[in-house]
């Protein structure tokens, strides 16, 4: 991508841009204050910027960890082949393959995002071959799939990227068939008073500074951070998926809290 295509370098009207690269209390009140129709303007605008970046970006900056949880959600699920699975905010595809991989041919995994860079990142992976799985644009907040369709839903990495939280988890169990499962990795921010200052220097400011050297901005890993920090806590994250109708609602930290898992059922 040339420099002057950059979504982040065009014209923001909304102001979240020039918010998450100044002073740190704005940079606290952008992600709370700013409206959900400019906020999805701006994520997508991010995502856009990294989307050829973010597989070795991801790896890079969790040191690898990523791809441990995102087997372990795989683990968790259970999967015993022939299910069909819908994957939201399936980014470049990482989990959606993860998981063709165990419903097998007679399942299906369907990924859907509302980034069509990241969808394109995803798309080439598929050349590899990869049967019963594809991907398609959609908003998290109205899938364009009937009702009880799927027997699992999952995402990863992305609900916090949401505005409505709770517009995406009534959509997922719209979609889910009856028993059906959700499952949603989340990178959260640690309690443990001995990790959380060094997570809090590792997270504001030296990813920034290398997203700085690499990316010639630091907005994507300034953002990051600060959305962490905004979604809600595990205790809340779960009281709202038991308010959008979820049952059995189990939550599983991982790695000193960085990151968490959380497993429900539709009735």
């Amino acid at each position: 991508m040339a420099a002057n295509d950059n979504p982040l370098e065009q014209p923001n009207p909304c102001g979240y841009r020039n918010l998450l690269s100044s002073g740190d209390a704005e940079k606290e009140d952008a992600v709370k204050n700013t409206s959900q129709s400019d906020r999805d303007t701006f994520i997508k605008a991010i995502f856009a910027s990294i989307a050829s970046q973010i597989d070795f970006l991801s790896s890079f900056f969790s040191f690898g960890l990523d791809r441990g949880w995102r087997r372990r959600l795989v683990s968790m699920l259970g999967l015993r082949g022939g299910e069909q699975v819908l994957d939201v905010c399936t980014g470049t595809g990482k989990l959606a393959l993860l998981l063709s991989r165990k419903v097998g041919n007679k399942g299906s995994v369907h990924g859907v995002d509302f980034s069509k860079e990241m969808l394109c990142e995803a798309q080439k992976k598929l050349s590899r071959g990869r049967p019963g799985i594809s991907f398609s644009l959609s908003d998290a907040k109205k899938l364009n799939f009937s009702g009880n369709s799927f027997d699992v839903v999952t995402v990863s990495f992305g609900m916090r990227n949401i505005p409505d939280t709770a517009a995406a988890l009534q959509e997922a169990f719209r979609v889910l068939k009856s028993g059906g499962r959700f499952c949603c990795l989340e990178l959260t921010p640690p309690e443990n008073r001995w990790v959380k200052p060094l997570y809090n220097l590792y997270c504001f400011k030296i990813m920034p500074f290398i997203a700085m050297k690499v990316l010639k901005t630091e907005v994507p890993y300034n953002y990051l951070p600060r959305s962490i920090k905004s979604f809600p806590s595990s205790q809340e994250f779960a009281h709202t998926l038991e308010t959008c109708g979820f049952r059995d609602v189990h939550v599983h930290s991982m790695t000193f809290g960085i990151a968490t898992i959380f497993v429900a059922s539709k009735g």
